[in-house]
């Protein structure tokens, strides 16, 4: 009885994780701010997507559903891209610190939040790992990602302009066969 219950749990870790994310949302989110955000959001979500549609056929890191076939990657993903890490960004940029011996204490936080979340998913299978990726390298990504989401959203230009030579060595290190998009 208690492995059917702890299964059961295990397939509305999804969910869980959404309900986790609307109690923040209301705790720590000032709706009237959000369109402040937004671009910045839409910036996070097409480079998630793009990235997505480039390694779809190579991927560096996925989501997995451990109990139910359906629970794959691209509906995960769709979760994580459409709602929580848009919630986790309004957060992290209307809270970001205006003293600059702060924030690099700030980013730290957020880099060791996200890390150590998809490590405890990886430890569990339901993030995995390939062609070299690994969850120390989720260190350096999550440094990048989050300062240039803050750079985004003070100067988006700017923050374009810095993510050209990124993905171009993203791709230097982690390459993908041309022959595998569609």
């Amino acid at each position: 009885m208690e492995i059917i219950n702890f299964l059961e749990w295990w397939e509305m870790y999804l969910l869980l994780v959404i309900v986790v994310w609307i109690l923040f949302a209301y705790r720590f989110v000032d709706w009237k701010q959000v369109e402040k955000q937004y671009p910045t959001i839409l910036f996070f979500i097409t480079v998630n997507m793009t990235y997505n549609f480039l390694y779809y056929n190579h991927t560096l890191w996925a989501f997995r559903g451990v109990t139910l076939e359906w629970l794959n990657h691209s509906i995960i993903n769709m979760a994580f891209t459409f709602f929580i890490c848009p919630v986790g960004l309004i957060i992290y940029l209307q809270r970001f610190p205006k003293m600059k011996k702060n924030q690099f204490i700030y980013i730290t936080v957020w880099v060791a939040f996200y890390t150590i979340l998809e490590w405890l998913f990886s430890m569990k299978g339901m993030f995995v790992y390939d062609h070299g990726w690994n969850n120390w390298l989720n260190i350096p990504l999550n440094a990048v990602l989050f300062i240039v989401l803050y750079i985004h959203y003070r100067n988006p230009v700017r923050a374009l302009i810095i993510s050209l030579p990124i993905v171009v060595l993203f791709y230097v290190f982690f390459p993908f066969p041309l022959d595998s998009l569609k």
